[in-house]
């Protein structure tokens, strides 16, 4: 079995797991995956307790607790994630036919973030880089620029802490929340991976050097961004950029509380929940965030191709 440290777990998998941090070899597993049979199709919204639902045109994934106490995670057309009572074993199912590929990304990012919600964690659809002693963290949908708005950071000399899912723990002794390590890879979308150009160059400390690059099998640009950040890193804001492709002016402004928490609750990472324990104590753990950090609105000049005076305005900002 492969160990790797995700969002605060150690996940113990049959097979190695890209852009994930390695375990100590004698770390307590959290959770095991492995692979079981495939699926002839996985086409129906599950039976009995639905616990979430979500899809636009036609179903996209659901959740269900089983009669025996689990649960069962279903990306339609791709896998299932069959999970334990406890949380503690997993087995992935993949619909015959489908790209293997696809389901690992799911693994690392949709299973990893139910079990988090599940567990009691806080959870952010975000992506975050370490800046000096603090975490920085960049919240919003799919394709909103959280991915591209880390990787300038990393360009300008910052270290990725995670990306997509952020796990956020309490417990710092200024009473500021703490940002938990996920994966060491940015995914971008076609455009923004033109941000490779800007490694190797600029930055308060010279910039970094540039990335291992590959493709993943949902045809994305993966950036290797490495494994040198801190691990419970105190949360000094979160930036809900907004991409504006019509020529407008880099703003950063701060959100009202009450603006910031709306925001934050209409971009979970997993959406459809229709369970009442998750979605009552996820609006007060977002409630308590909006009260101990930051959160401001930034309207972003997009790019191609990007300025990167971009990243030293956000760290201004964000007061780092």
């Amino acid at each position: 079995m492969h160990l790797h440290s995700l969002y605060g777990l150690t996940v113990a998998a049959a097979e190695s797991l890209p852009g994930c941090r390695p375990a100590a070899t004698d770390a307590a597993v959290d959770v095991t995956i492995r692979w079981g049979a495939p699926l002839d199709g996985n086409d129906a919204v599950l039976d009995g307790e639905l616990l979430l639902t979500y899809g636009t045109t036609r179903p996209w994934y659901c959740a269900g607790r089983t009669r025996e106490g689990g649960y069962v995670l279903r990306y339609h057309g791709s896998c299932d994630f069959l999970i334990s009572p406890d949380l503690a074993t997993v087995e992935v199912r993949t619909v015959a036919g489908s790209d293997r590929g696809i389901a690992t990304i799911l693994t690392t990012g949709g299973l990893l973030a139910f079990l988090l919600y599940v567990r009691g964690a806080t959870v952010l659809h975000a992506s975050a880089v370490q800046v000096g002693d603090a975490a920085l963290a960049f919240v919003g949908y799919s394709g909103r620029g959280k991915s591209t708005m880390a990787t300038l950071m990393c360009a300008d000399g910052a270290t990725v802490i995670t990306d997509d899912v952020l796990r956020i723990d309490g417990g710092a002794a200024d009473g500021r929340p703490l940002a938990r390590l996920g994966k060491t890879e940015f995914r971008l979308r076609k455009g923004a991976d033109t941000l490779l150009g800007q490694f190797g160059a600029g930055g308060p400390d010279g910039g970094r050097a540039r990335p291992d690059v590959r493709i993943s099998a949902d045809e994305r640009t993966v950036l290797h961004l490495g494994d040198g950040a801190s691990d419970h890193l105190p949360l000094a804001a979160i930036v809900i950029p907004t991409p504006m492709r019509d020529g407008s002016p880099l703003s950063i402004d701060p959100m009202p509380k009450t603006e910031a928490l709306h925001a934050l609750l209409n971009m979970p990472r997993i959406q459809g929940w229709q369970d009442a324990a998750v979605i009552t104590r996820h609006f007060g753990q977002l409630a308590t965030l909006v009260q101990q950090v930051p959160v401001l609105s930034a309207r972003i000049p997009w790019g191609p191709p990007f300025d990167p005076g971009i990243a030293a305005a956000v760290r201004a900002a964000a007061g780092l």
